[in-house]
């Protein structure tokens, strides 16, 4: 409610914004253009493979997360009702279940956005050391950006070649 209007709790404030603003218009008759449902294949050094599927059409909020490698798999499952991880030995069948408390109703990406608000607070305080570096931050951004390139123009990018690029472009307008 805060997004949609200055005064979240006065409901004809609310009603007004939805009736006046962006935010009341039609999902499917605007300007809106936002990914409902994408697939980035990843391949990194090494031939070590990522896939992303994100789809905005599920029964249930939520995150599932999956690992293959060599000796084990791991699964996650992040959502209101239930979250867990489970560990799955390839050698032994054996699988180690473990419930993880839900944190998806503390908003913003699961209380991920309120976590690096948290973290960077404590960062500029001098009381923790940065998570990551900058350069680490970039690089997670071109990839994003590449990815939504791909999705726009329906082709592969070669991320050396769109990071160079796009460096390239910065110093220019430098």
């Amino acid at each position: 409610r805060s997004v949609i209007s200055d005064d979240p709790g006065n409901k004809e404030a609310l009603l007004k914004a939805l009736q006046e603003g962006p935010y009341g218009r039609c999902v499917y008759h605007c300007d809106n253009d936002v990914v409902d449902n994408q697939i980035v294949q990843m391949e990194f050094e090494g031939g070590i493979t990522a896939s992303l599927t994100m789809h905005g059409h599920s029964h249930e909020e939520g995150r599932t997360l999956r690992i293959d490698g060599e000796k084990a798999t791991l699964l996650g499952k992040f959502s209101l009702n239930r979250s867990f991880i489970e560990i799955h030995d390839h050698r032994t069948m054996h699988v180690e279940h473990i419930d993880y408390p839900s944190n998806l109703e503390k908003v913003g990406h699961g209380g991920g956005d309120f976590g690096i608000m948290r973290d960077f607070v404590q960062v500029i305080k001098g009381n923790k050391q940065p998570t990551t570096n900058a350069r680490e931050s970039i690089e997670s951004h071109f990839m994003a950006f590449a990815a939504e390139e791909s999705r726009h123009n329906r082709k592969v990018i070669n991320l050396d070649d769109y990071r160079e690029k796009a460096e390239e472009q910065h110093l220019k307008s430098d």
